[in-house]
């Protein structure tokens, strides 16, 4: 035979082998599910379908569960779950019908001992858990679960009345693990949208307090763009920045408790709340359809810290103490009031002005605009703007490049102590004249030390300008020249 022939031969078997193996795995691929299934069902000693117990979730009416964190009866009483031993105690009704999805159908995922003679061995002695479900008919159920698997993979569990021992799902574990905390609802606080948040305060046992109100009306800040203004920790009100007040007020939209330690106590001193560390208040408007906007409020008491860094909270005017992240309440009082200040020395939109004082070191300047209404070549009134310099016409846009100097003007610092500059001269006087205003606005900066100049703007000084800054905007008045 040539070896042409024989090689053409031998790829003629291999083809044929290979196909034969192609056509046994496609015939177990096609049926594999039945396989396995018999596998599974050889293995376990149970049908996948076989149901032990079933009780009717809309008829059961009492439930008895314990384990080693609770041991509690509830019945149902107007659609609702209360316990026997105290019907005042909230419950939680989602974790009730956990555990009544748990006794509606045992489906045990296998049978382990029909006759056991240990029960030890299985943790089914002494169960780590134990539920009995009563129906209004007169049913009822009662199932013990043992230990958890080596493999982790359920739970060895036995259902009264029959002798065998099965395993059942993780999830009838888990379901009976609620502690008595776990089992006590709890009454969260609000969760706020940040746009209908206008007022904020948080008052501290220990450190400053911390207030802030929204003011659209120039109620306390009568700088048009300026809509918050800071009430505390300072002595005098101060303008906050808008978008950072915006960046902190996700801080206090949401109240949410993690356990509730005591529903109705008389004891709150042991929780640190008799005197709280702290108290935050949260100011919000409400789109009640049938009243319209109404504004509400909500009040926080702060106490001392459990095992877990959590904080003891309880809601003003409540009984209940709660436990809350200590995250989120930190975030609520660690709140640092210059880092919402608005830095601008004096911000005032330049259409409300008419004229500005500068006095450099004793020497005066004057920038001044004068307006008159008058009638353009369509016939329409307008107002029409001339800008002087030290009592010279200049151009519009050189006169507006100077006062964007000016108002950039800012807070760099913020002392530790309030300064008095008595017996100094200031370097720089800016005084704003509003219309119909009476008194002018007034900035004064003094020499603090090489880098800083101390602001006064009238009040308590406590803020601080970076020279630099400042030094710019004398240059720029002094070398002004009217185009």
């Amino acid at each position: 035979m040539s070896k042409r022939k024989q090689k053409n031969r031998m790829t003629t078997i291999s083809l044929l082998v290979v196909l034969v193996l192609l056509s046994g795995f496609y015939i177990w691929y096609m049926n594999k599910d039945a396989f396995l299934s018999k596998d599974t069902e050889e293995d376990a000693g149970l049908d996948n379908n076989e149901i032990v117990a079933t009780m009717d979730s809309e008829l059961i009416d009492k439930i008895h569960f314990k384990n080693e964190n609770a041991d509690m009866t509830l019945v149902l009483e107007d659609d609702k779950w209360v316990s026997v031993d105290n019907k005042m105690r909230p419950i939680r009704q989602n974790n009730v019908q956990n555990m009544i999805r748990l006794v509606s159908v045992v489906r045990p995922t296998k049978i382990v001992d029909e006759q056991p003679e240990d029960l030890e061995q299985y943790g089914l002695s002494s169960p780590y858990a134990y539920i009995e479900a009563y129906q209004s008919d007169g049913k009822s159920i009662a199932l013990s679960v043992g230990n958890r698997l080596a493999n982790g993979q359920g739970y060895y569990a036995m259902v009264e009345g029959n002798d065998a021992v099965y395993v059942l799902p993780l999830v009838y574990g888990n379901d009976l693990s609620y502690s008595d905390l776990n089992m006590t609802d709890v009454d969260h606080g609000p969760t706020i949208p940040t746009s209908d948040i206008y007022h904020i305060q948080v008052l501290r046992e220990e450190g400053e307090d911390f207030e802030l109100i929204y003011d659209p009306d120039s109620s306390y800040i009568d700088i048009p763009l300026i809509t918050w203004a800071i009430l505390k920790p300072y002595d005098e009100i101060y303008g906050a920045d808008n978008s950072k007040v915006s960046e902190i007020l996700t801080n206090y939209n949401s109240f949410r408790f993690d356990n509730c330690i005591e529903y109705q106590t008389d004891d709150i001193a042991k929780y640190g709340l008799e005197e709280p560390r702290a108290s935050i208040l949260v100011g919000y408007n409400e789109n009640n359809l049938g009243e319209g906007i109404i504004q509400k409020s909500f009040k926080l008491h702060v106490g001392t810290q459990d095992d877990n860094g959590d904080y003891y909270v309880m809601k003003d005017g409540d009984k209940a103490v709660y436990t809350m992240k200590a995250f989120n309440v930190e975030r609520m009082l660690d709140i640092d009031a210059f880092s919402v200040l608005s830095t601008f020395v004096s911000l005032h939109n330049i259409s409300s002005v008419d004229k500005i004082d500068i006095n450099i070191e004793g020497k005066s300047y004057i920038m001044e605009i004068k307006r008159k209404t008058i009638t353009n070549d369509e016939g329409e009134e307008e107002i029409e703007s001339t800008y002087y310099f030290d009592g010279l016409v200049t151009t519009e846009r050189a006169f507006k490049d100077l006062y964007q100097l000016l108002a950039a003007a800012k807070i760099d610092s913020q002392l530790q102590q309030v300064e008095t500059v008595d017996g100094k001269e200031p370097v720089l006087t800016i005084s704003y004249h509003i219309i119909e205003s009476d008194q002018p606005i007034v900035s004064k900066y003094y020499v603090y030390d090489d880098v800083f100049y101390l602001i006064d703007n009238g009040g308590p000084i406590r803020f601080v300008a970076d020279r630099r800054r400042i030094d710019k905007i004398i240059n720029a008045v002094k070398d002004f020249e009217v185009e």
